[in-house]
């Protein structure tokens, strides 16, 4: 207990940085994800298809192989980030094909009554999905998004192999650091407490999604 009081604001900020990072791969996974779920229901085949493309290529991939895809080429095309940013275009994109494919079926849910009734008011095919068909979409998808965020808090713990700072990495290091220095062994304190955190920010967040599921249908 001792050690973990001690080292107790090394891993708070961890636990901060884990929470910035999904927070932040969330806003902006909801921006791309919601363009490219509208795209895929474009007329047009060749958008449809190439904002499809996007979404089936990287909820196919491992997150992992996204992660070093992204860490190791960026530098490659003259780009120099740091693993936070590159854990942040990885974790991003992969939650924007998600959110695109949750996007998606939200709009194919909606009657299409809604859609014949915005244009017979005059409203443009833009003009009908921003004011009409998103917003009811928007709600049928918010227990997918809230399911979403608990997977991308988990996910964030694979930034550890590209060097960022999580929370995971912080624990790491506390272990590493008190082994070395005092040579006691305080590793299973440590994961447990890892393993409460974690349980304790991801478990509401999957009963929140699932009452919202549930009271949606």
């Amino acid at each position: 207990m001792e050690v973990l009081l001690k080292n107790s604001h090394f891993l708070l900020e961890g636990v901060i940085n884990t929470l910035l990072l999904s927070i932040s791969c969330l806003c902006i996974a909801l921006i791309i994800g919601i363009g490219v779920g509208v795209l895929q229901m474009a007329k047009n085949r060749l958008v449809s298809s190439i904002a499809r493309g996007y979404a089936e290529l990287f909820r196919g991939l491992p997150i992992v192989i996204t992660l070093f895809i992204v860490f190791f080429m960026l530098p490659e095309a003259g780009i120099y980030v740091n693993s936070y940013i590159s854990a942040m275009i990885a974790l991003s994109v992969w939650s924007s094909s998600n959110i695109s494919v949750a996007v998606r079926g939200a709009i194919q849910s909606i009657p299409p009554t809604q859609f014949e009734a915005a244009h017979s008011l005059g409203l443009s095919s833009v003009q009908t999905m921003r004011y009409v068909i998103l917003p009811q979409a928007f709600r049928r998808m918010l227990p997918s998004i809230i399911g979403l965020l608990s997977n991308l808090v988990q996910s964030t713990t694979l930034s550890v192999l590209i060097g960022n700072l999580d929370f995971l990495k912080s624990a790491q290091l506390v272990i590493e650091r008190v082994e070395i220095m005092q040579g006691g062994s305080i590793a299973f304190q440590i994961y447990v407490l890892v393993l409460l955190v974690y349980f304790v920010i991801c478990y509401p967040l999957s009963m929140w999604a699932k009452r919202l599921e549930r009271s949606y249908r």
